[in-house]
């Protein structure tokens, strides 16, 4: 294989960058594909969705924007007024299929209602707050047919005329929020992020790789592999026709900084091999190198995958695509740092460079020799302080949550968030828990007794749980504001034909089905529990519907509270099962490398720390899962096994060379532990840039991982080393270690 590598290294590297100027036309033609429908994010079959999606077409789609506004009096005629305005205003936007307000019911209706709209169950709280200053329009949306396009530029539109009412009434408080525009804020922050951060870590890279080596060729070497296997698994994404989101910039990040980690393996690996051996010529230098790199770097990268592959039994799409990008970017990248060395050390040969030692490479590696002399001579207090280490974070596995607020990805001073605390606080809450009765024989579900019975049960709804805010239910409009809904069902069907005539079919819509077999009840929530306990109160609530119905209606439980609640839990579900898919797959491609089930076993061991590290930091420093966090067991897993593969494999070389393990430990420690710092920094200080972003998943992921890496490589210089005494995986040394 290296023959081969040294014999076609410029036919791979002419191939990977016409590959990669094709991946580079295809993200400027057609580009990265766009998708800001909620199906985007889970899988067609998953049942929960699928429910949910049954739910907006049999009833009005949960697809609405909402247009909150407070004013001294907001049934004064200046506040009225402007209201009036601004709903003929957002009706001339194409997507915007109606609009509720107290603007827009037609003058007939206020008159002949007059204080009456005002109290009724379907105003007061939700288009009128209680204190009479803030009113709300409430936009309903064309659901998720619209195009990407069109549904960016519908927010775009709905935010200029914010501001415009913004300029014409600077003393009036205006927030835009719903769910149809907060996942277009959320795609927004997304591709900000991807341009402003691959950029930012594009830099901060060269500045890490600029310390370390202290000079050009390297560090031309590791970027230019590293964005070529970067834009290569982008222009994948194009032609496998996946959806850009935020697990695309993820990717971005990812294998840069893996790929940049393996090309400063090779270049630290080819260095040494010029300083031992500076009489090479430059095809007997790569030979050297890359005989003894080879396996090891492939068996790093397989691991990696490894990881990231395990992702993809996930029900989220998002995620599924991850794995797959990932995947297909770390082979990339290996085969592009095993072709580009060999340019590398023949550039290095041709420009007489001399052997060198990395920024300050001499000083590290006589004190990384100190450490790993000091750690063979005192392991019992460096296994003492890894146990405590991992009590301490596994104390804070207990502190764990689980975030299906999804509001709560943006950041406190964000204008997503102020717009939803700020209709928290003067209305009824967005979030809603729907219930569906649908009568089991087919026959009409609008009977006097039904009505009473899920108007009721909306009101036990309310008492019982204080989450639960409001509820509506058909009855309350079938009610005129001041009289109780009707009992008898002929009265129910005179009201029926009052309600349709008075507030228009679009309304019942909301509530009945069109064969009126179906009735919907709509429970309006407050966030802030755990998903745990979300999913309890939706268990429950179903039970007092069947309780209250009985055996003739099917009841069914949806809606944007419940239905973010069972993807946060799957996520979870998804996060232990990936991590178990992930452990016995890193284990197998380690015990084929290695062929010595002890060697992977001793492997395996000490990288349990960094996950301890990682969840426990979760857990202490009190950040949630959620769609990117859920990944972190299997990626940083699979991240966390790279270094500790690298060191087994040199300390396997210098046992060998040695004959003892406390002299194997100091040389590796001076050598590929000095790589091992390189490789931290330049991953750490890659992700760390992400903790800036302004959507909370990412900033997470980013400090996350850097924080995995520290945790990997004190686990990789401290308790690998002790695991090595303790196991001796090489055999009986010369000269026992004192």
């Amino acid at each position: 294989m290296v023959a081969w590598i040294i014999r076609r290294h410029v036919a791979i590297i002419v191939l990977a960058l016409i590959v990669a100027g094709g991946a580079v036309a295809l993200l400027c033609r057609p580009g990265l594909r766009h998708d800001y429908r909620l199906e985007a994010f889970v899988a067609a079959e998953d049942e929960s969705y699928r429910t949910f999606r049954r739910f907006m077409d049999q009833f009005s789609s949960n697809e609405v924007a909402v247009i909150a506004m407070r004013f001294d009096d907001a049934l004064s005629p200046a506040a009225q007024a402007m209201a009036e305005g601004l709903v003929a205003r957002v009706r001339e936007l194409a997507p915007v299929e109606g609009v509720a307000a107290l603007a827009a019911f037609p003058p007939v209706v206020r008159t002949l209602l007059g204080e009456r709209l005002h109290t009724h169950p379907l105003v007061e709280g939700t288009l009128l707050s209680r204190d009479r200053r803030t009113v709300a329009l409430i936009m309903q949306m064309a659901g998720e047919a619209g195009s990407g396009v069109e549904r960016r530029a519908t927010v775009a539109r709905l935010r200029e005329i914010v501001a415009q009412a913004r300029r014409e009434h600077p003393q009036v408080e205006i927030h835009l929020a719903g769910p149809y525009v907060t996942l277009i804020d959320m795609y927004a922050y997304v591709d900000r992020d991807l341009l402003v951060f691959s950029m930012a870590a594009f830099a901060l890279l060269m500045l890490t790789l600029a310390a370390v080596f202290r000079r050009g060729g390297p560090m031309g070497y590791a970027m230019t592999v590293a964005v070529g296997a970067t834009l290569i698994a982008l222009g994948a994404s194009v032609v496998l026709g996946i959806v850009a989101s935020l697990i695309t910039q993820m990717v971005v990040i990812l294998v840069t900084v893996l790929a940049v980690a393996t090309c400063v393996h090779l270049a630290v690996a080819a260095e040494e091999t010029a300083a031992a051996q500076p009489g090479l010529s430059w095809r007997e230098r790569v030979a050297a190198t890359l005989e003894r790199m080879i396996r090891p770097c492939s068996v790093v990268i397989l691991t990696t995958a490894a990881g990231f592959a395990s992702v993809c039994i996930s029900n989220l799409t998002p995620v599924r695509s991850f794995g797959v990008l990932m995947v297909i970017g770390l082979l990339v990248a290996l085969v592009g740092a095993l072709a580009g060395c060999v340019l590398l050390v023949r550039w290095q040969a041709r420009a007489s460079v001399r052997a060198f030692a990395p920024g300050g490479g001499r000083a590290l590696s006589r004190r990384l020799a100190l450490l790993g002399d000091w750690v063979c001579v005192h392991r019992g207090a460096t296994a003492g302080l890894c146990l405590l280490v991992c009590g301490v974070c596994a104390a804070g596995m207990g502190r764990l949550r689980f975030e299906s607020d999804f509001v709560k990805n943006f950041r406190p001073a964000s204008e997503v968030r102020r717009s939803y605390e700020f209709l928290d606080a003067h209305l009824t809450p967005v979030g809603s828990v729907e219930i569906i009765a649908r009568r089991r024989d087919g026959t009409s579900a609008v009977t006097g007794g039904t009505l009473e019975a899920v108007h009721e049960l909306g009101q036990a709804v309310v008492q019982r749980f204080p989450t639960i805010r409001k509820a509506l239910t058909l009855a309350d409009v079938l009610t005129d504001g001041t009289t109780p809904p009707p009992e008898e069902t002929a009265a129910v069907t005179s009201r029926l034909a009052w309600a349709r005539a008075l507030f228009g079919e679009a309304l019942l819509r909301g509530f009945i089905s069109a064969d009126q077999t179906t009735l919907r009840m709509n429970l309006r929530a407050v966030e802030g529990v755990n998903v745990h306990e979300k999913l309890r109160i939706s268990a429950e609530i179903g039970s007092m519907a069947e309780s209250a119905l009985g055996p003739d209606y099917a009841i069914t439980v949806t809606g944007l509270y419940h239905f973010y609640a069972q993807l946060v839990s799957g996520l979870l579900r998804d996060q232990y099962r990936s991590f178990g898919l992930t452990v016995p797959s890193v284990f197998l491609v380690l015990w084929i490398a290695f062929r010595s089930v002890r060697l992977a076993v001793v492997v395996m061991i000490p990288n349990l720390l960094p996950i301890l590290v990682c969840v426990g930091v979760m857990g202490w420093v009190n950040i949630p899962i959620n769609m990117t966090t859920a990944m972190m067991l299997s990626v940083s897993f699979g991240i966390a096994v790279d270094d500790a593969v690298h060191y087994l494999w040199r300390f396997r070389a210098e046992f060998s060379a040695a004959g003892t393990y406390r002299a194997a430990m100091a040389a590796t420690h001076a050598s590929v532990g000095r790589a091992c710092v390189f490789t931290t920094v330049v991953i750490a200080g890659g992700f760390w840039i992400l903790v800036l972003s302004r959507f909370l998943p990412t900033a997470y992921f980013g400090g996350l991982i850097a924080v995995t890496m520290a945790g990997a490589l004190a686990a990789d210089l401290l308790l690998l080393p002790v695991l090595i005494l303790l196991f001796k995986p090489f055999g009986a040394e010369a000269t026992p270690v004192r």
